[in-house]
């Protein structure tokens, strides 16, 4: 079979898929590819021993149509073992939801608490600035004060 190239239609009869879906094999697996010399030839593929492909497909009838996604061949038994793996996956994967949500809930305690000494600092800070303001009206009140007792003559400040 290594030593035979088939047309996309032929492959998809001996696989058991569509003719698109050879094309798509072929070209994601890098199968070798023979193109055609003249308009309207049709192209050749080489199908390798080893397809990749997951599970054998019996070569359709004449009259059976292609399988489309979602239809399987032979029986459609899931294994115990499959269902525990998925199982224990679907365990750990709830586990790790908890856990980020957990995360994600003392992130936002944190913010809240971040947001209320924001709030403190704000008012901390404006306090400060209405102190600086009435210091600063006092020290300028008491600079007038001083101004004004320059402003006299030495003398006068003793006689009175």
């Amino acid at each position: 079979m290594a030593e035979d190239w088939f047309t996309y239609a032929e492959a998809a009869r001996l696989l058991g898929k569509t003719p698109e879906a050879v094309r798509a094999i072929a070209r994601r697996q890098h199968w070798p590819r023979q193109t055609p010399n003249l308009p309207g030839g049709h192209a050749r593929v080489q199908i390798p021993e080893m397809t990749g492909l997951d599970r054998p497909c019996p070569p359709l009838t004449d009259g059976q149509p292609p399988l489309t996604d979602g239809q399987m061949t032979g029986p459609d038994r899931v294994s115990d073992d499959v269902v525990r793996v998925f199982d224990r996956a679907l365990a750990a994967l709830q586990q790790q939801l908890e856990h980020e949500r957990e995360r994600a809930d003392r992130a936002e305690h944190r913010i809240d608490e971040l947001h209320q000494r924001i709030d403190e600092l704000h008012t901390a800070l404006a306090d400060a600035v209405t102190a600086e303001r009435i210091a600063a009206g006092e020290a300028a009140a008491l600079r007038a004060i001083v101004d004004g007792l320059r402003a006299r003559p030495w003398w006068r400040r003793w006689r009175k």
